[in-house]
Formats: C-alpha cells, structure tokens, sequence
C-alpha cells in the first residue's frame, strides 16, 4: 500500500498542479497578511498584535478545510469546480472553526506546561514534561487525521475525533511516517517551489489519499468480521486503485499527448 500511496499521490498532484498552487498560495497570502502587520505592531509593545492573530488562525484552519476537502475530491478523480467552494465552505467551517480552537488552546498549553515543569529541574518535573510531550505527540498524531475523516467519514465534530483516534492506533507506524517525515518534508520543501508546490495542499492531498485507502482495508474487514487485520488481501483491494493509477514514463508526464 505503501508505494501505491506515494505514487498516487505523486501523480494527483501533476495532474492537479494548478490546483495546489492555488491551494497553498491562498494558505500564504493569509499568513503574509496576518503576520506581516502582527510582527509590527508587536515591535511597538502593542497587544493589537495578537487580536490579529485570532483572526489568523481561524482563517488559516478555515482555508485549509476547503483545501482538504478539495484535495479529498483529487484524491477520488473527481474534477474541481470552483462553483462548489461556496458549498464547500458552508460545509466545513464549523469544524474547522472549533479544531482551530483546540488545537491552539491545547498546544499553547503544552508548550508553557512542558517550559514551566522543565524550569523545576527535579525528576518529578522531568517526568511531568515528558509525559506532556507524548501527549501532545498523540494529539498532533490524532489532528493528522481529522480533515481527512471529516471530509469521507460520517459523523459530528465529536465521532470524527473519535474516529481519528482509532485510525491513528490502528496505523501507527503510517501515522508516524505521515507525522515525522512527509509532513516535516512537505513542509521545508514548500518554500523552495515558492510556496507553489508540495505545502500544506500537498500533505491534505497525501493524507486524502491515504485514508481512502485505508477504507477499502475496513470495508473488507467489515464483511469479514472473523478475519485479523494480519489477514487483509491488500493486493486484491489495490488491484482496482493500481490500474485507475496507472503507469507513466517522464516523456508522458510533461508531454502526455505524445503517449
């Protein structure tokens, strides 16, 4: 599932360039927005700085709703439209609304919780801090998931959480390569496309992907509720996904007219 996954998500990706670009663009004119005048009026000794980064969050995990409910659509073959972002934002900004809300309420807390028990220099704090840092790191794991099971799975904000749990325990080691190094790997190489390619549109696209994946795996497991997950026909299930992907030489990449 593994290569299939990096292969198909390598080829949505060429095939939706321009939506990407667009995508991570959108998510960087909001940052550049939001921070450039933040960071100056912070030089000032104002507090304005940080009202407008309670407008910033909100909007960036907004955006980002939309965008991974588009890369969602990518990952299924479907086209894009942009007559559907209007419904698209109706859709999702609740829930990107209230996970922009926990997640900076919980991460603001476990970074001054981990500095504050640190700053005790004892065992006890040592603990305390360590503790707190694998809690956050299985909250960072579970929020990996959340927009992509909003986007397939049915369910309110609370059974999509839930949901995002059981898929990060029951895919931890594809959790810990998604969290670790292509989230991580996204990321550094936005900037070097100038904030075009790869980015934020790239990693919803590879979670997207991965997730519908994961669901021909629990969809065989629940018409075959005796079966271990050790048992799981992967090459049966992937038969379908490996031939809609398909095969392509670089020629046919950048000169797909000519195959």
């Amino acid at each position: 599932m593994f290569f299939l996954l990096v292969k198909k998500s390598f080829f949505d990706a060429w095939d939706n360039l321009g939506a990407l670009i667009l995508g991570n663009l959108s998510l960087f004119i909001i940052f550049a927005l939001g921070l450039w005048p933040m960071f100056k009026i912070l030089e000032n000794g104002s507090t304005a700085g940080f009202l407008i980064l309670v407008v910033l969050i909100p909007a960036v995990f907004i955006a980002l709703g939309i965008i991974s409910a588009a890369m969602s659509q990518i990952a299924d073959y479907k086209r894009l439209s942009w007559g559907e972002i209007p419904e698209t934002l109706k859709r999702t900004w609740k829930a990107s609304l209230l996970l922009s809300l926990i997640s900076t309420v919980f991460f603001s807390m476990s970074i001054f919780g981990m500095s504050y028990y640190s700053g005790m220099k004892s065992m006890l704090g040592l603990a305390a801090s360590a503790l707190l840092f694998w809690i956050t790191v299985g909250v960072y794991f579970t929020l990996i998931w959340f927009l992509p099971v909003r986007n397939r799975l049915t369910g309110d904000f609370r059974k999509s959480l839930k949901k995002s749990i059981l898929i990060m325990f029951d895919n931890l080691g594809l959790t810990i390569f998604l969290g670790f190094i292509m989230i991580p790997v996204n990321l550094m190489l936005w900037p070097l496309t100038a904030f075009g390619a790869f980015g934020p549109a790239g990693i919803q696209l590879y979670l997207n992907s991965a997730l519908r994946l994961l669901i021909l795996k629990y969809d065989w497991l629940e018409t075959h509720p005796d079966a271990k997950r050790k048992d799981v026909p992967w090459y049966e299930l992937l038969v379908d996904e490996k031939e809609r992907v398909g095969k392509r030489s670089l020629k046919g990449m950048i000169f797909p007219w000519k195959e």
